[in-house]
């Protein structure tokens, strides 16, 4: 196989569209929308993202992971095939992914672009794992859908612990918190489809609610580099959007709301100075925000006296 940089490249320009949205900060459009694409993250570089297109009548091959500046420009692929909520590994080694439609976890090299399995064969790997790395790149956490468990892998070890498991609960993990010493995690009851915020603890598995103004808070999490903000998505008048809250928990403001449309996924970058996300406003695609991070926290501070 290629290196993952030298497979087939586009140029995609920045789109500033004003529609009808309640976004604090402005937003750019980053990708064209001729296929589905979504579940944007960075690399380490602060300058790169990358991003998965699904388009289950895909007849040009354009299918798998991509990568794209963050200005919008040289879109370039470098996985073709199903893929979905790749990560970027902190060390810039790894691409993890969930493949074959969600039901395994896979590893990307990005020296040598080979693919390959890692995870034992009695893990069962249903509608995606949500793989997440650590913030050292040791750990992989992911769900295991038998449980289903929230589980964690350790790459130099080749270790498995399962670290949470609640009957009647699916454990969806977001990401680490940057000391990488917790899980934040999305916990979801099967029967009322709710969910609740949790940060759960890798070495002791202790499990601490993180409480927040919004019943209908819906998986989608994000924390800010810095430990500081929690991006998460709630439902309104049946569409998802962002709202922003202090890392502890508490009342929250709005990021971007949009009706009429979803906003998924956010990722903050690597400096803690912009958020991407997927949108289906304007045809959907990936889009980005830069925020003002004083502003927000002066707002909530004083939001949660």
């Amino acid at each position: 196989m290629k290196s993952l940089f030298k497979i087939c490249s586009a140029m995609i320009f920045v789109f500033t569209i004003n529609i009808t949205a309640q976004d604090k900060f402005e937003c750019r459009k980053l990708t064209s929308d001729r296929e589905r694409k979504g579940f944007p993250s960075w690399l380490p570089d602060n300058k790169t993202i990358i991003y998965q297109v699904t388009n289950h009548n895909d007849s040009l091959g354009n299918n798998g992971l991509w990568i794209i500046s963050k200005d919008g420009s040289g879109a370039k692929q470098i996985f073709n095939g199903i893929a979905e909520h790749p990560k970027w590994s902190p060390d810039n080694k790894f691409i993890v992914f969930d493949a074959d439609s969600g039901n395994s976890i896979k590893l990307i090299s990005t020296e040598t672009s080979e693919v390959k399995s890692f995870l034992p064969d009695s893990i069962q790997i249903r509608n995606g794992g949500l793989p997440c790395w650590s913030p050292d790149g040791s750990l992989i956490a992911f769900v295991e859908r038998t449980g289903p468990s929230l589980c964690v892998y350790n790459m130099n070890t080749g270790n498995l612990n399962i670290i949470f498991s609640k009957n009647g609960m699916v454990p969806l993990p977001a990401c680490f918190t940057p000391e990488g010493e917790n899980i934040l995690t999305a916990l979801m009851d099967l029967q009322s489809r709710k969910s609740t915020i949790q940060k759960i603890n890798v070495a002791n598995k202790n499990v601490e609610q993180i409480n927040i103004d919004n019943e209908n808070f819906y998986r989608h999490l994000e924390i800010s580099p810095d430990g500081s903000f929690i991006i998460f998505a709630a439902i309104k008048e049946k569409y998802l959007g962002f709202y922003i809250t202090l890392a502890e928990g508490g009342r929250s403001i709005p990021l971007t709301v949009t009706p009429g449309f979803h906003n998924e996924s956010p990722s903050w970058s690597p400096d803690g100075k912009s958020v991407i996300f997927a949108s289906s406003r304007s045809g959907g695609g990936i889009w980005i925000m830069d925020v003002d991070i004083e502003q927000v926290k002066k707002e909530l501070k004083e939001l949660n006296k």
